[in-house]
């Protein structure tokens, strides 16, 4: 029989890697906003030409924690499993995009 300790140490692995893939996202956005590529997010490119490029990184990654507590916090893991795969994808993007400028 599982107690509630066992399931609960998965569930915060998942929010882990919410809040580590969305460091490594906005780390990797500014180094390609500084080799000078574009904020493919619209609503981010308004923040960005709003209030400056690494401000809206900060506003970024407070929404991205936001919506990973929310989402944890409702027990919606299932959700914020398949948000944590489209990172990873979001991520290697990113790189391929340095990549490619560097």
């Amino acid at each position: 029989m599982q107690t509630s300790q066992s399931t609960a140490a998965p569930r915060r692995w998942v929010l882990r890697y919410w809040v580590i893939l969305n460091a490594i996202d906005a780390l990797l956005t500014g180094l390609a906003l500084m080799l000078g590529a574009v904020e493919g997010n619209m609503l981010l490119q308004l923040f960005s030409s709003q209030i400056g490029d690494m401000s809206m990184l900060f506003v970024k990654v407070l929404i991205a924690m936001a919506i990973g507590g929310i989402l944890w916090e409702r027990g919606k893991i299932r959700i914020l499993v398949a948000l944590n795969y489209a990172m990873v994808a979001v991520v290697f993007y990113n790189m391929l995009i340095i990549t490619y400028a560097l």
